[in-house]
């Protein structure tokens, strides 16, 4: 679970409980799993209300969801005005994602228009084959399994830049409400996923109320907030680039001059 301040009330979602889930995924014996206080899917939030949340964490999720718009439509109607999206999603170049091909924008609105049961073996094949290493004669019937158990693979691949194109892109394909409040990319080579902030209203982020003396009050609660890691991510970023500038050797005249 995503640190949060000791106010919010967290509620997990997830489509099976976890007597079910250790079940399902037999590798994850003895790994903690979070409570599931609801029982639903991504792109069907059904069991909540319009308007009736005021943020929603999306930890690794989007890659597991065939019909990513369908869900970022719903996590828009769930959410109050000004509420958060705080979305958190893996590097294909740092994960086992790496020798997939990325997922395009166009692939990504074909499927949310015509819906994914056309698609959906391809998805399982391409995984059995990349990142299950099936051996070839074995890729047809490991994807069949798969699919048959419903088991929850990364559907979907992105980079940081190809992930803000499949945004913009399905923000205007279904009007979306959702204006980008931070974008935080992977801090290095090693670092396995990028998080991308959304505030429900085209606007932005509200204005911050009047700041007392000493650290401004929008400092502290943002800090504190779902908008505190990745922010300091991003802090942290251009402060090591600014050190090596600083630090960085002087040109000669010759160099200067180019």
């Amino acid at each position: 679970p995503l640190p949060v301040p000791p106010t919010a009330h967290v509620r997990y979602v997830d489509r099976m409980p976890v007597d079910e889930q250790l079940r399902h995924y037999p590798e994850l014996g003895g790994v903690p799993l979070a409570p599931v206080d609801l029982i639903a899917s991504a792109d069907d939030l059904s069991v909540l209300p319009d308007a009736s949340v005021d943020f929603v964490i999306a930890n690794h999720l989007l890659e597991h969801v065939e019909d990513p718009i369908a869900a970022l439509c719903e996590f828009e109607r769930v959410l109050r005005p000004r509420g958060v999206v705080y979305l958190a999603l893996p590097d294909h170049r740092t994960t086992f994602d790496r020798d997939r091909e990325l997922t395009t924008v166009e692939h990504l609105l074909r499927e949310h228009a015509e819906g994914t049961a056309a698609t959906r073996r391809d998805h399982y094949l391409d995984w059995a084959r990349n990142v299950d290493r099936a051996r070839p004669e074995d890729v047809e019937r490991h994807a069949d399994r798969l699919m048959s158990d419903r088991y929850s693979i990364h559907f979907h691949c992105w980079n940081p830049d190809t992930f803000l194109d499949f945004f913009v892109a399905a923000r205007r394909q279904a009007t979306l409400d959702f204006s980008v409040a931070a974008f935080a990319p992977p801090e290095g080579p090693a670092d396995p996923e990028f998080i991308l902030i959304l505030v429900k209203g085209r606007s932005g982020v509200p204005p911050s109320p009047p700041a007392p003396a000493g650290r401004p009050r929008w400092r502290q609660r943002l800090a504190a907030g779902p908008l505190g890691p990745p922010l300091r991510a991003v802090r942290r970023r251009l402060v090591a680039t600014w050190t090596k500038l600083r630090h960085r050797p002087s040109a000669g005249p010759a160099a200067r001059r180019c």
